[in-house]
């Protein structure tokens, strides 16, 4: 995270503006964050949510157990989460507070797949 804001700070140095703000061309989703500081670099999240602090966005992150694979680890700590407002789980987020069937469809789309990308930790197993 500490490097995140180096990053950031650095951006607002070199580039004269907003910290999160990258120069045209270079935010996928549409944001507000530069692809190399967004921790979600193809879904909006503007708010960089990032409950687990692996530095791979709420949105695009069912990695729970960090071990680079979205599998039945991640299943077994999503159901636990299941019904509750726990932030790491609620993939529909400002939608909703609760972790529901919403949910549960992001992570079953995710089964079997890697989180990410973010641009905040390429090639890491976390969120490649």
């Amino acid at each position: 995270m500490k490097l995140t804001l180096l990053t950031a700070t650095l951006a607002l140095l070199l580039w004269g503006m907003p910290a999160m703000a990258g120069p045209p061309g270079l935010d996928t989703d549409l944001d507000g964050v530069h692809d190399g500081l967004d921790n979600c670099s193809t879904v909006a999240n503007a708010a960089q949510d990032d409950t687990d602090g692996d530095d791979c966005g709420n949105l695009c992150d069912a990695n729970y157990d960090q071990s680079g694979t979205v599998g039945f680890g991640d299943f077994g700590s999503f159901t636990l989460g299941f019904g509750t407002t726990d932030e790491l789980y609620n993939h529909t987020e400002p939608v909703d507070d609760t972790v529901g069937f919403g949910d549960f469809g992001f992570f079953t789309l995710s089964f079997g797949g890697t989180p990410g990308p973010s641009g905040t930790t390429a090639g890491t197993a976390a969120c490649p």
